[in-house]
């Protein structure tokens, strides 16, 4: 099989274009396939690319980068932009997490959407997405990473809106627009600014003024990063451009898996990886990625302490993850900040599609789109009904709140230490929310297990008595994804468990040498590679009695019903009628109120300023002045025409009479 991938310069192609092909093949004749037929061919689309990405990473990456033939795209005087693929060390890694997990989600929708109507519509998307992310994190410049992460954008909305009927579904595809355009607008005026100085917007070409750049005035460099960072924040849903994720739950659940484990989510943190050799010399910007990062990761890790809605705990818990990786990128350590995209893939990918086997098991007594089938509250005991999805989920519940020697525990436990690790009072901050947060995202992990798969069934008993675990094509993804979520973290091993070279750390090393070569001394940006073991068991201890100590209560609390009890005792006051929430659960159950505030400090003013343009410029200038006034103004004008051709002779004379007087 070495032979076939000895000349991959043509082979790479494949990768992208096989999903787009199941696009189109699904665009074009889905209404003509069968159901079969429809979700074969597009998850053969994505396994077959995922084949040929694995060749690639084993036979040819080891031997160097792997760059594709180029095609001029645009030339416009000195501004000129090839077209072509790169894959090297960090790119091949998000080729592989993004067709791999692409191609179990494939796999799963199957079962899942097999009584959909839009069950071609939703594959041809599904594809779509796929290719638009490989061609992100593929293209060799921001010009092509910039038409990837536009078409990610696009897919989202196609996909989060997909069930458009239920205009709450059309509201919240909007919404992700919208809030995704705001932070393009930022990384667009990022990439003119470095344009601008480095007449480059190519790797390869930023890379070769890796000198420049660290000689460049710093402003600049701070103002690019920044606006680059924008961008990443509203793709990668950091505050304040968070708001659109928690809403995707509106689409199907393999779209939030996709969505938020291994593609869409982690573009912004695979831009700010990508262009480490920048940002690593921007020092204010970097503080701003950590400390948004850092906030972010406990502001969405509060509400997630007490949401019903199964999906919108995984969701809130997303927006907190990912705050984590910002930290670890906002501190320099990119390859720690990969490493937990890496094991959160897997992970948060396995728990999203077990929350769909469980409300695909109670829709069918509960009807599609019934609120009761997430509604944790109204759940419980289904560990008998579906022991397949509950013993995965809780596999990916302990990956997701860090007990030790699931995958998660290796990769927040690295990017806690590197904080602790950085030793002034910006690293504690960044370090303290950091924990704060790991408490937060412990309790909802097991709150969510214990509501979910314990104690005494609490809803409709007609959807209990049918409830049955998912067929072998979503229950066998879960299975691949739940081993991944234990073993994924050995990759690896923290320098206190005698690993001074762990294989995920040495495989990104490529990536970070042009920022380590232009560093100067006494930086802050250490890359992770400097430990102090002793620093670090301390910090492995203080995080494994974290994770345990408040899962193990988190889940005492939530499977027994005398603990349910006692937390509507501290969530509410009051009895019958009088019943009433306390402020503090209404302040998170409604997420502080951020949408309400969004509306009245920014929608509301732009919508009452459009209907003012409206009225002034378009109905008074256009209509009013420009259109019905010309058409008024002719109409004039052709009336005094007309009076003055009578059409009788005698005025035409007493006219003549008149000239001749005059003259």
């Amino acid at each position: 099989m070495g032979d076939l991938f000895n000349h991959p310069e043509t082979l790479i192609w494949a990768v992208p274009l096989l999903p787009l092909l199941g696009f189109l093949i699904n665009g074009l004749f889905g209404k003509r396939l069968s159901l079969a037929s429809s979700g074969g061919i597009a998850s053969a689309a994505v396994v077959c690319s995922f084949i040929i990405a694995c060749g690639i990473f084993i036979y040819t990456l080891p031997r160097g980068d792997v760059r594709s033939s180029s095609a001029v795209w645009m030339e416009t005087g000195g501004f000129h932009i090839n077209f072509r693929l790169l894959v090297d060390h960090l790119s091949g890694l998000y080729m592989l997490i993004i067709t791999g997990v692409a191609s179990l989600i494939h796999i799963y929708s199957i079962g899942y959407m097999s009584h959909d109507e839009g069950y071609a519509r939703y594959f041809s998307y599904l594809n779509l997405f796929v290719f638009s992310m490989l061609m992100l994190v593929l293209g060799d410049s921001l010009v092509t990473l910039f038409m990837g992460w536009e078409g990610v954008g696009l897919c989202s909305y196609l996909l989060i809106g997909f069930w458009f009927k239920d205009i709450n579904n059309s509201i919240a595809g909007k919404k992700a627009f919208i809030a995704n355009r705001v932070g393009d607008f930022g990384f667009m005026i990022g990439m003119f600014l470095l344009f601008w100085h480095f007449g480059t917007l190519g790797y390869d070409g930023l890379a070769a003024h890796a000198a420049d750049i660290a000689a460049a005035d710093t402003t600049m460099l701070n103002a690019a990063c920044i606006c680059l960072f924008i961008g990443a924040c509203g793709k990668s849903a950091q505050i304040p451009l968070y708001v659109w994720l928690p809403d995707a739950m509106a689409g199907p659940t393999p779209v939030s898996a996709l969505i938020h484990a291994a593609t869409m989510v982690t573009a912004g943190i695979y831009m700010v990886a990508r262009l480490n050799f920048v940002f690593v010399h921007a020092e204010i910007a970097m503080e701003i990625v950590a400390l948004i990062g850092g906030a972010t990761a406990l502001f969405a890790g509060t509400i997630g302490l007490v949401q019903r809605d199964i999906k919108k705990v995984l969701a809130y818990s997303t927006v907190s993850q990912l705050g984590f990786m910002f930290m670890a990128a906002g501190l320099g350590a990119f390859n720690v900040a990969v490493f937990h995209v890496f094991t959160h893939a897997f992970f948060k990918a396995l728990l999203f599609m077990g929350s769909g086997s469980v409300i695909h098991s109670l829709e069918h007594s509960l009807g599609h789109g019934n609120p009761d089938s997430q509604d944790m509250w109204k759940m419980g005991g289904l560990k008998e009904k579906l022991p397949i999805t509950m013993g995965t989920m809780t596999v990916g519940a302990c990956a997701l709140a860090g007990i030790p020697l699931f995958s998660g525990f290796f990769s927040k436990d690295a990017i806690l230490f590197t904080a602790f690790h950085r030793g002034d009072a910006f690293g504690y901050i960044i370090y303290g929310l950091g924990v704060a947060a790991a408490i937060c995202t412990a309790f909802y992990s097991f709150r969510l297990i214990g509501l979910t798969f314990f104690g005494k069934w609490r809803g409709d008993e007609h959807a209990y008595a049918h409830a049955d675990e998912s067929p072998r094509s979503m229950t066998a993804p879960l299975v691949i994804l739940a081993l991944f979520a234990v073993g994924a973290g050995y990759l690896w091993l923290p320098p206190a468990f005698g690993v001074h070279h762990p294989p995920f750390a040495d495989w990104l090393a490529p990536a970070w040498q042009t920022a380590q070569a232009t560093l100067p001394e006494g930086s802050h940006f250490k890359f992770a590679e400097e430990h102090d073991v002793g620093a670090e068991w301390v910090n492995i201890i203080i995080s494994s009695v974290i994770a345990v100590g408040v899962s193990i209560f988190a889940f005492i609390v939530y499977s027994k019903p005398e603990g349910l009890e006692k937390v509507k005792k501290l969530a509410f006051s009051g009895e019958g009628d009088e019943l009433r929430m306390k402020p503090l659960y209404k302040v998170l159950l409604n997420k502080y109120y951020v949408d309400e505030i969004y509306e009245k400090v920014f929608i509301g003013p732009v919508r009452i300023a459009s209907d003012v343009l409206f009225v002034v410029v378009d109905v008074i200038v256009i209509d009013l002045l420009f259109v019905n006034g010309s058409a008024m103004l002719v109409k004039a004008s052709s009336d005094l025409g007309r009076r003055l051709q009578t059409g009788f002779v005698r005025h035409y004379l007493y006219a003549f009479a008149i000239g001749m007087v005059v003259l």
